[in-house]
C-alpha cells in the first residue's frame, strides 16, 4: 500500500515540472568532523519547518567520499512551490549559536537544480532511503537524441526481463554542467546498493539488441561516475 501511495505522488508530479534541489559540502581543512557535525545539528533548528526541513546524505565511496549530500525533505518539488521552498531554505530566521558557515563548510556547487525526467525512470520509488546510489554522465551537445535513446532502450529491456529495478532520473538544470544526467536508486542495505548483477545483465543484452551501442555511448557521453551515499538521521530534520 505504501508503495502504491508512493507511485501516486510521483505520477502526480510528473504531469508537472518538477525539480530536486541539493546542495553538496565538505569540511575545511582544519575543522574536527565531530565539530562540523555538532554545527549542522544546531543549524537543522533553523529548517524545523514544514518547507525548509532537510535531508541529508553522506557519500562513502568514490571521488567525493566524506562529503555530505543535502536536500529538502520533500526530496522532488513541484514548479509552483519552489520558490517558496528555496525561500524557506535559503532566508530562514537564524538560531542562536549557529556556527555553520564559511568557516567550516567548503561550499562544491552552490545549490544545484536537477529537473525530474519521468520518461526515462524506471519503477520510481521515492521515499527517504537508507542508501542511494547516484550514477552520473555528462551528455554532450547534440548527443541527448542519441544518448536517451539507448536510455529508452535499456528501460525497454528491463521491462521485458521483468526487473525489479528502480531509478528516478533527472537532468542538470542549473547549478551543474548542461547536460548531466543523474539516475538515483535507493536502497535498504549496503550489499543492495552494491550490487551490479542486473546491471551487467542489462549490458549483454543491450549488445544483443544494438551491437553499436558502446560506440554510439561513446560519441554521446562522458565523465561517468557512481557513488554510494548513506542517510545520515542524525543530521537530519526528523
Amino acid at each position: 500500500m505504501k508503495n502504491i501511495l508512493l507511485m501516486i505522488v510521483f505520477s502526480t508530479l510528473a504531469f508537472s515540472q518538477t525539480y530536486n534541489m541539493q546542495i553538496q559540502i565538505g569540511v575545511k581543512d582544519g575543522v574536527r568532523i565531530a565539530d562540523f557535525e555538532k554545527a549542522m545539528m544546531q543549524h537543522n533548528k533553523a529548517h524545523a519547518t514544514d518547507l525548509g526541513a532537510a535531508t541529508t546524505y553522506q557519500i562513502i565511496n568514490g571521488p567525493d567520499a566524506g562529503d555530505y549530500i543535502r536536500m529538502p525533505k520533500s526530496i522532488f518539488t513541484s514548479a509552483d512551490m519552489i520558490d517558496a521552498v528555496y525561500n524557506e531554505w535559503e532566508n530562514h530566521e537564524p538560531v542562536p549559536y549557529d556556527k555553520f558557515d564559511g568557516k567550516m563548510v567548503e561550499g562544491r556547487n552552490g545549490t544545484v537544480f536537477y529537473t525530474l525526467r519521468p520518461d526515462l525512470s524506471y519503477n520510481p520509488q521515492v521515499k527517504t532511503w537508507k542508501y542511494i546510489r547516484q550514477s552520473k554522465w555528462n551528455v554532450r551537445q547534440g548527443g541527448q537524441s542519441s544518448a536517451e535513446s539507448i536510455f529508452k532502450l535499456a528501460n525497454e529491456i528491463r521491462d521485458e526481463l521483468g526487473s525489479d529495478e528502480h531509478f528516478v532520473c533527472m537532468v542538470s538544470n542549473t547549478g551543474q554542467p548542461f547536460n548531466e544526467y543523474i539516475f538515483v536508486s535507493g536502497h535498504d542495505t549496503l550489499s543492495e546498493a552494491l550490487d551490479q548483477s542486473a546491471f551487467l545483465t542489462l549490458l549483454g543484452e543491450m549488445s544483443k539488441r544494438m551491437p553499436d551501442w558502446e560506440s554510439t555511448w561513446g560519441q554521446s557521453a562522458w565523465n561517468g561516475i557512481s557513488q554510494v551515499s548513506v542517510h545520515r538521521p542524525d543530521l537530519s530534520n526528523q
